[in-house]
C-alpha cells in the first residue's frame, strides 16, 4: 500500500496567517460575497466528477430548508398572534 506524504503546514500558517486574515478583513462586501461565490462555483462544479450520492445529499439539504421555512413561519405566525393579544388588551381597558 503506498503512503502518501504528509504536509506539515504549521509554519506557513505560522507565518501567513496575520496577513491572510488582514487580508479578508480589508476586503468590501462586494469583495467577500465575490470571493464566496468563486469558491462556491468551483465546489458546486467538481462535485459531479466526486463519487456521492449526490441527489440523496440534495433531497436532505431541500428537507432541511422546508423544516427551517416551517419553523420560520410557525415563530413568525405565533408572534403576530401575541401582538393581536396584546393590541385587543390594550383597547379593551
Amino acid at each position: 500500500m503506498h503512503v502518501v506524504p504528509q504536509q506539515d503546514w504549521s509554519y506557513y500558517e505560522d507565518r501567513v496567517g496575520e496577513s491572510d486574515a488582514a487580508w479578508l478583513r480589508s476586503l468590501t462586501f462586494d469583495k467577500r460575497f465575490a470571493l464566496y461565490n468563486d469558491m462556491f462555483n468551483l465546489l458546486w462544479s467538481a462535485r459531479h466528477d466526486m463519487p456521492g450520492d449526490w441527489a440523496r445529499l440534495d433531497q436532505h439539504h431541500w428537507e432541511e430548508k422546508i423544516s427551517l421555512r416551517r419553523r420560520m413561519v410557525e415563530a413568525c405566525a405565533k408572534m403576530d398572534q401575541m401582538q393581536r393579544e396584546r393590541a385587543a388588551a390594550n383597547h379593551t381597558l
